[in-house]
């Protein structure tokens, strides 16, 4: 077969067939091209909170909300905050601090309870989002810290196509939760949480905030200890009989 005939046989294509390259989408199926062109767009728009920002702007703005912390919240938040209503959940089962914060919020209706909660820890105990979608109270306000790694056992990552709000949607959180009223919210600027903080300590909930985050400041060593005087210490502060 002469050069001529078998040129005839191959299809030409016109100028700028091929724009994605030999890298790129240019002979990938529909599904693979539009998979490849929405990771390349996610990646142009990630956007993260300093993590610490996010912790002084919520310093800031408290006032007499209980505020639940787990994880890296317990190391860093005392940093900037040794208010009676701390409570230093980490010892007492990773990917629960959620639940401890439910059962909080149930019990004093009367103030806000806030929760610290992490992604890695909340893969942990993906059920934990049903309940809140069925129980959660109007005063709950969960924060949720995603940085897509297990940080506190060495900051292995985890799939980067994990998905919180369809998860938390998917739960029942919004338009759920025991008031009916439940909201997801992705913030992902430190300009916009303080814009939206005050709203989201006043208004009736319950509130599930996702706020991608990343960290370049000091991480104090792990120190956890007396977990019997952090309870007494919440029991005070929260004006409760305190035992011996």
């Amino acid at each position: 077969m002469g050069d001529s005939h078998l040129a005839s046989h191959v299809r030409r294509r016109p100028p700028g067939d091929r724009a994605d390259g030999p890298h790129g989408g240019g002979d990938l199926p529909p599904r693979r091209r539009h998979h490849r062109l929405r990771l390349h767009r996610i990646s142009e728009k990630k956007t993260m909170i300093e993590r610490m920002d996010l912790f002084r702007a919520v310093h800031a703005r408290r006032t007499d909300e209980i505020a639940v912390l787990t994880m890296a919240a317990t190391l860093q938040y005392p940093l900037v905050s040794d208010h009676e209503l701390d409570f230093d959940f980490l010892a007492f089962g990773m990917g629960h601090a959620g639940d401890f914060a439910l059962g909080l919020a149930l019990a004093r209706p009367e103030r806000k309870t806030i929760v610290f909660k992490g992604d890695g820890g909340q893969l942990m105990s993906l059920g934990s989002l049903v309940t809140l979608g069925r129980y959660a109270p109007g005063n709950l306000l969960v924060l949720f810290l995603e940085n897509r790694v297990y940080e506190q056992t060495g900051s292995q990552p985890f799939s980067d196509r994990v998905d919180f709000d369809t998860l938390a949607r998917g739960a029942g959180i919004q338009g759920g939760g025991a008031t009916g009223k439940g909201k997801i919210e992705r913030i992902e600027t430190i300009e916009t949480f303080e814009e939206a903080l005050p709203r989201l300590l006043t208004e009736e909930g319950p509130h599930f905030v996702i706020c991608p985050v990343e960290n370049h400041e000091h991480v104090p060593p792990t120190s956890h200890t007396d977990h019997a005087g952090r309870i007494r210490n919440l029991r005070k502060g929260l004006g409760l009989p305190v035992p011996n």
